[in-house]
């Protein structure tokens, strides 16, 4: 099948399918979703009674005087919760408990001055506080929380650029690997289609307000990974069918290698499929996250391998020969 007489079309089909599934994600969500992990906030995992949902859990934090909160289900069975509030909230209680600190210091110098025996102070936390405020509106006692933290603003900068770190490192060594494995227009390539890929997935992302966090940035890298698999693979076939490597960015050498590669590439990314999509329907709710992003990342890896790697070698080798011909 020629390929590449449709290669321009592939690329307008890529610009339109990223450009849209962005202004999806700014244009009607507004960005990205926020997440705790990144953003910082407050994050407390509740057990609650076998009548109760999440509807019960979002109204308690309303009547609370806790807007903005969100909720998802973590274990089904035990119908456990995380119940998660960003940095407004946080920091509102934390401002509350300096104001609370304050007092004391103030009374204890009072009580020195007078004579009296300073009351003990009071140490509080603000999921500590969180949880005092939601618990009544439940009506359940604190045995219903199975854990409570606080998540700073540092902690998910830290996070935020270690996934920027790992994500072009990973792209980076890939490329440096392809141009010893087999030429540098074969590392650009495949290095553009990578970035092809990233950025798709992110699209995803957003327009499926999936939450950023540890898991999904797992997620992505495993897309990464299984999207320069099979583009090796039809390399490897391209560099089977050449006898000098000049010969490799032409059209039908490369129409050639994708047409014997094209069933095994589909049969593996079925497979493939069908595991993604058993984790998704029986597996653990945490993970449903990372399943559907994993399951958008075969289908596009498998795109990008087929229709958008190969061809832009093509594209580069033909601007470079153009280039050298005109500094001849």
């Amino acid at each position: 099948m020629k390929f590449s007489r449709f290669k321009n079309l592939f690329f307008v089909l890529s610009l339109i399918g990223i450009v849209a599934l962005f202004a999806v994600t700014y244009g009607h969500f507004g960005g990205f979703e926020r997440s705790i992990s990144f953003n910082g906030g407050v994050r407390l995992t509740i057990q609650l009674p076998a009548d109760m949902d999440r509807d019960d859990l979002l109204q308690a934090a309303e009547k609370a005087g806790l807007p903005g909160a969100s909720a998802r289900i973590v274990d089904a069975k035990r119908n456990q919760y995380d119940l998660e509030f960003g940095p407004d909230v946080r920091d509102k209680i934390k401002n509350q408990i300096k104001e609370f600190e304050k007092k004391q210091d103030e009374q204890a110098e009072l009580d020195a001055k007078e004579g009296r025996e300073p009351a003990r102070k009071e140490t509080r936390t603000v999921p500590g506080e969180i949880e005092k405020l939601i618990l009544p509106e439940l009506k359940i006692g604190v045995e219903s929380v199975i854990s409570k933290a606080a998540i700073s603003p540092s902690y998910g900068q830290e996070l935020f650029e270690t996934a920027l770190w790992s994500l072009g490192w990973a792209i980076g060594l890939i490329g440096v690997y392809l141009t010893f494995r087999f030429d540098f227009p074969f590392a650009l390539g495949a290095s553009a289609a990578l970035v092809h890929d990233l950025i798709f997935t992110l699209g995803f992302i957003g327009v499926m307000r999936i939450e950023p966090s540890v898991p999904v940035v797992a997620a992505v890298l495993t897309v990464l990974g299984y999207s320069i698999n099979d583009t090796i693979v039809i390399f490897d076939r391209i560099r089977a069918n050449i006898d000098d490597i000049n010969q490799a960015a032409q059209p039908a050498i490369m129409d050639e290698a994708i047409t014997q590669t094209m069933s095994r590439t589909i049969l593996t990314s079925l497979l493939t499929l069908i595991a993604v999509v058993a984790l998704i329907v029986g597996g653990a709710t945490s993970l449903v996250d990372f399943a559907y992003i994993i399951l958008f990342g075969i289908l596009i890896g498998t795109y990008s391998s087929i229709f958008i790697a190969s061809h832009l070698v093509q594209v580069y080798t033909g601007f470079r020969k153009k280039f050298r011909k005109a500094n001849a």
